[in-house]
């Protein structure tokens, strides 16, 4: 997702930020704090991105898209098929922070740096986003298997910067602008290496399919960041010294997941399908590993340490329909349910801990009493305190609390000859995030989509598609909403309350070929 060339480059070297703790000036009793924000391009709920196949993706498909989707898809029809598929997506988004939003006015924030901690923040990204796959029934008609590999959830972001502040000394680090408490660039991103098989019923027009996934998740990313989980730009007076820094958290890890699905036919007129895809780790919770790297106030020299990000991602059901009335025409329905209530949180942990944990208490009430939530907690019977807290070792918690998501899409094909299919689609998906949690690192809003495509069968062995999709996000008003402020370190976030805006123009393109 395309910018112009920043003075800082994306994923800087230790010594960058060495640079960065030179530049921003920062003194002052600051202690250590970390930043972990996830930028995310969602086409669906969360931050899913999953829009393999354009508007021939869905859990009836017969295409190589169906080892996602619905694995029993693959063994639909005879034969071998190859299918490279490459998303293009163009994402708008801006974020206005309000000068309501600023922690400390006056303070932390003098007068003269209102402007360098609110005002409306830009991005606008290009992002590809490829899918590989393959499958055969090695002659047998009745047996399948294929593999692909794809990224269904995630994506990367660049914000703009203030120019405003390009050579300020009394507020460098405004020049990231108003959004970098949250981001100021980053990725998350899972990527799937996918086995399946299915096998093809036809006495009852049933198939089935299962599939088996290698995960391989990663985060790099940099924000703003003081340890006390303010938006301060200096330390107040007497002090009066610069206390805003940066951080830099780099994570990855492998996980497994599987998914199961069945479709059942009539005649070849009428496809009832159903999937389910597991959470990566299956039973949920994930723990990345890698390192953090902070310039803070204090010390000026920037440290290095191992850490680890746990997290849970969701599972997700599908269920789509297609028919063929006549020869010319196809209508397709499908909806699918992702279950983002699981992704409660997400922790970082000094790696080096022993027993080391994120277990808050009170989360059940964080959202309508989040005054104090999210504080370190101590063993009052342990002698030793902390060190046997159901939180040891966190350096840094992030509430999400998201909510269950669902998107439905209906879809009409029409052929004006056998080898030309024109179609279209439309589509609502529902918002995953909270407006009390929402930040401009991991945006989501309920949304619109509209696709307008074709697919050419140029010969009998190779065809290609192309689908136009506009994504139309509504706008979200946290107006007041936002709880990230009022939790107690190491929980407590810079105030995200604003006004949230995005779109997307997506471009999908495959090339598919059987023999």
């Amino acid at each position: 997702m395309a910018r112009p060339l920043r003075s800082r480059p994306r994923r800087a070297p230790l010594s960058a930020l060495v640079r960065c703790a030179a530049i921003l000036g920062l003194s002052g009793g600051v202690t250590a704090a970390l930043s972990v924000s996830l930028d995310t391009t969602a086409h669906a709920s969360g931050l899913s991105a999953a829009r393999f196949g354009g508007e021939h993706g869905h859990p009836t498909t017969d295409n190589p898209t169906a080892i996602y989707y619905n694995p029993a898809g693959i063994a639909l029809k005879p034969g071998t098929r190859i299918m490279l598929d490459a998303n293009l997506a163009f994402r708008w988004a801006s974020y206005q922070r309000p000068e309501s939003a600023i922690n400390n006015p006056g303070t932390g924030t003098p007068d003269d740096g209102t402007a360098a901690n609110s005002g409306t923040a830009k991005l606008q990204n290009t992002l590809v986003s490829p899918f590989f796959g393959a499958h055969s029934d090695f002659g047998t008609k009745i047996f399948s298997a294929g593999a692909a590999l794809y990224f269904p959830f995630g994506g990367q972001a660049v914000w703009g910067q203030n120019s405003a502040y390009a050579n300020s000394s009394a507020y460098p680090g405004a020049h990231d602008g108003p959004q970098r408490w949250y981001t100021i660039d980053g990725k998350i991103r899972s990527m799937y290496i996918t086995g399946a098989m299915a096998f093809n019923i036809p006495q009852i027009g049933l198939s089935i399919g299962v599939s088996g996934s290698a995960i391989r998740s990663e985060t790099d990313t940099i924000r703003a960041r003081n340890a006390d989980g303010s938006d301060d730009l200096v330390i107040p007076p007497p002090i009066g010294s610069r206390k805003e820094g940066r951080s830099w958290l780099e994570a990855s890890g492998w996980q497994g997941g599987f998914g199961i699905g069945a479709i059942w036919n009539w005649q070849q007129r009428l496809w009832i399908g159903a999937s389910y895809t597991s959470q990566p780790n299956v039973v949920g919770g994930m723990t990345l590993k890698g390192k953090l790297s902070n310039a803070l106030a204090s010390p000026m020299v920037p440290t290095k340490s191992p850490a680890e990000l746990t997290q849970t991602l969701p599972d997700i059901i599908r269920l789509g329909f297609r028919v063929r009335p006549t020869e010319r025409v196809e209508l397709r329905l499908f909806a699918d349910y992702t279950r983002w209530s699981v992704f409660d949180k997400q922790c970082v942990l000094d790696a080096s801990v022993k027993d080391r944990g994120c277990g808050f208490t009170g989360a059940d009430k964080a959202l309508t009493e989040p005054e104090g939530f999210g504080a370190e907690e101590k063993d009052p019977d342990g002698p030793d305190g902390p060190l046997k807290s159901p939180t040891n070792g966190t350096i840094q918690h992030l509430p999400r609390f998201w909510k269950d998501a669902g998107g439905v899409r209906a879809g009409a094909s029409y052929w004006f000859l056998p080898q030309l299919e024109t179609y279209v689609g439309a589509g609502y998906d529902s918002s995953a995030v909270r407006p009390q949690t929402l930040d401009a690192a991991l945006m989501d809003m309920n949304k619109m989509s509209f696709s307008l495509g074709a697919r050419w069968q140029i010969v009998k062995q190779f065809a290609m598609a192309l689908t136009i999709s506009d994504i139309a996000y509504f706008k979200v008003d946290t107006n007041k909403r936002s709880v990230l402020n009022k939790f107690a370190a190491p929980t407590k976030q810079a105030s995200a309350e604003g006004i949230y805006k995005q779109n997307i123009l997506l471009a999908n393109l495959y090339l598919d070929v059987r023999f």
